[in-house]
């Protein structure tokens, strides 16, 4: 098996010391799809709470440096579990730690999020959507097999303005054909992504 720099675990009571030091952080609110919201503490250790003890429809992770330290420094979850037509919701990663926000740590978590999702719980269609100008999130998921199915456009109401949200998805023979050919291998997916970003710019 290979050895990734990142490991997921299932979250851990104290979590939500970090997830709440990170959920009031605007600086990496800014671009995700969620609105920013004000969370106590109070309401954070029950958010984690509620998590570990149903994993039903949603499952959530601690994303944590593989090494000596096991250190927590983001989390990643699936959402919207469906059994019946076997399709769920990739969950916004989050790279709390400043110190670990390097592409190595959120694209080896989303690899290891593809493999329980398709190789565990047997999923047919992950779908993830993120803002039409956050790149940083957008190229990575093309880089890994998702393909877009379309903008919303207008759909999300953050910061004083709209924005579009670019809806995208994988089905279980992409994530299989690509894990087959050796696609996922760091380098290669880097290259598709700096391809990503020259194709992007041109058409601008």
């Amino acid at each position: 098996m290979k050895k990734y720099s990142v490991f997921l675990r299932a979250f851990e009571s104290d979590d939500y010391i970090l997830i709440n030091k990170w959920r009031n952080d605007p600086e990496l609110q800014h671009l995700t799809v969620g609105h920013r919201r004000f969370v106590s503490s109070e309401m954070e250790k029950e958010w984690v709470r509620s998590k570990m003890l149903d994993n039903t429809k949603d499952i959530y992770w601690a994303i944590c440096t593989n090494d000596e330290r096991k250190k927590m420094i983001g989390y990643i979850s699936v959402n919207n579990i469906d059994h019946w037509n076997r399709t769920a919701d990739a969950g916004g990663i989050v790279i709390g730690d400043k110190n670990e926000q390097n592409a190595f740590a959120a694209i080896e978590a989303t690899l290891l999020q593809f493999e329980y999702v398709f190789e565990e719980l047997n999923m047919h269609k992950l779908t993830g959507s993120c803002l039409a100008e956050h790149k940083a999130s957008l190229l990575p998921a093309l880089s890994l097999g998702y393909k877009i199915e379309g903008t919303l456009r207008d759909n999300v109401f953050k910061g004083g303005k709209y924005h579009d949200e670019v809806v995208f998805s994988i089905l279980e023979q992409d994530y299989y054909e690509a894990k087959d050919n050796g696609l996922y291998d760091f380098s290669l997916i880097m290259k598709r992504v700096v391809a990503l970003r020259r194709e992007m710019k041109e058409k601008e």
